[in-house]
């Protein structure tokens, strides 16, 4: 039973990774084209910076952001609760 936790709360944190990673692009993609997609491979999204900038630019609130980043932080705690190493 711990490993199916561990695997699903491992998924959930490595999805929601992946996830805002590709959030990540598309914003800066949407926001400076070509430039935009270069510029992020080298700078790394600030986990409080980037959603008030977002919220800035495009007028929204960022609640999809949020909702992915802590359905990662929930399988994060689910696989290290899970896991075998103490």
């Amino acid at each position: 039973m711990k490993s199916i936790a561990r695997i699903i709360g491992y998924i959930l944190w490595i999805g929601s990774g992946l996830l805002m990673l590709g959030f990540w692009f598309s914003a800066m993609v949407d926001w400076l084209g070509i430039f935009g997609y270069i510029l992020a491979i080298f700078l790394s999204p600030g986990i409080v910076i980037f959603p008030i900038v977002f919220w800035i630019v495009e007028g929204v609130f960022p609640t999809f952001y949020f909702l992915v980043w802590g359905i990662g932080i929930v399988g994060m705690i689910i696989g290290g609760l899970a896991s075998d190493d103490r």
